[in-house]
């Protein structure tokens, strides 16, 4: 004898637990420590883009606080390895001391650790070194008149101090 075909109308679990279907039981909200781990799985921040991100979801201060608290104890936000990666990222690129400071600035990175990034990401060379070493990957011969402007410009736009770029850039006379 053929069984009767079962009700489509209840889902599994409801049937199981005998409730209709659609009265499945609702999920906590994420608690802030659910949230920054979720956010740190994505990528690196500094503490402050963490605290920032939980509070433009609309946790407490307080909580922000205890958060922030509770993920430096278990070493997963770090300041000084933020700034340090991304000095060191942004030189590669070529990028200046002056474009390096203020992206780690606007990142909340404490004045503190900045500077000691931007001195870390030279890696034992003069900031005029890394300076020439922009100018040649974009293959800009300064001894070229007409090149000088551009080199200037360049160097200036990747946040070299100015000092730099004139003892790089020759005047034109």
């Amino acid at each position: 004898m053929a069984r009767p075909p079962r009700s489509r109308s209840r889902s599994i679990a409801s049937r199981r637990q005998g409730r209709p279907a659609g009265d499945a039981p609702r999920k906590a909200p994420p608690t802030p420590l659910d949230v920054a781990a979720r956010v740190l799985s994505r990528g690196s921040r500094t503490e402050a883009e963490l605290a920032a991100r939980l509070e433009r979801m609309g946790y407490s201060a307080g909580k922000v606080a205890e958060t922030i608290a509770r993920c430096r104890e278990l070493r997963y936000v770090d300041d000084a390895a933020v700034a340090m990666d991304r000095a060191r990222a942004l030189r590669a690129r070529g990028a200046g001391s002056l474009r390096i400071a203020t992206e780690l600035e606007a990142r909340g990175v404490p004045e503190v650790l900045v500077a000691a990034a931007v001195e870390e990401s030279l890696a034992g060379e003069g900031e005029v070194a890394w300076a020439e070493r922009a100018l040649a990957r974009q293959r800009i011969d300064v001894r070229d008149p007409h090149a000088r402007a551009r080199a200037w410009r360049l160097l200036a736009a990747r946040g070299f101090p100015e000092d730099v770029i004139a003892d790089v850039v020759p005047d034109g006379e």
